[in-house]
């Protein structure tokens, strides 16, 4: 993957806003250029200004930002996960579950590839989950409840619904 393609897919808007009042704060669209900006940057009084409170301003990315409470000590680590979703929509729904539900930015990566995303009620995934694991008779099929096997497998958190209509499965 080039440098190129990493910057294009991670576009995005943030703003960098001083905790310190005599500063201004700054649109950022990389790493980079934060720290550019950042280099330097000194207050009304010549002090130099050091924190930020970091805002996502527009992009695709603004649900797993806030999930996981991007702050500057976790710029350079948000990049990097941005790099690593590689606009997989997949990857990037589990991944924003995972941190709503409480999981750290650095153990993300590390388990996305353990979820997949079913797209349809839980009745249809139950449905589907019985005809490839077992060989029901015709006569007996008309009598299976996958509506109540489907919601059985939410209680039991086996599936998660995350949307209407997508299923979060695996973990």
């Amino acid at each position: 993957m080039s440098a190129v393609s990493a910057t294009a897919r991670a576009k995005a808007s943030y703003f960098a806003q001083p905790y310190n009042l005599g500063a201004a704060g700054f649109y950022f669209e990389d790493l980079d250029e934060y720290r550019a900006k950042v280099r330097g940057l000194q207050d009304d009084c010549g002090n130099p200004v050091e924190e930020f409170e970091i805002q996502y301003i527009d992009g695709d990315h603004a649900r797993l930002f806030n999930a996981l409470c991007i702050s500057q000590a976790g710029l350079a680590d948000w990049f990097d996960l941005l790099d690593e979703l590689d606009d997989d929509e997949d990857r990037y729904l589990i991944a924003c579950h995972l941190a709503e539900m409480g999981t750290d930015m650095g153990e993300l990566s590390r388990l996305w590839d353990d979820y997949r995303l079913y797209r349809g009620t839980a009745a249809e995934y139950a449905e589907e989950f019985v005809s490839e694991c077992y060989e029901v008779p015709g006569n007996l099929a008309y009598y299976i409840d996958y509506e109540r096997f489907g919601r059985d497998m939410m209680l039991n958190d086996e599936i998660s619904e995350i949307e209407h209509d997508l299923l979060l499965i695996g973990g």
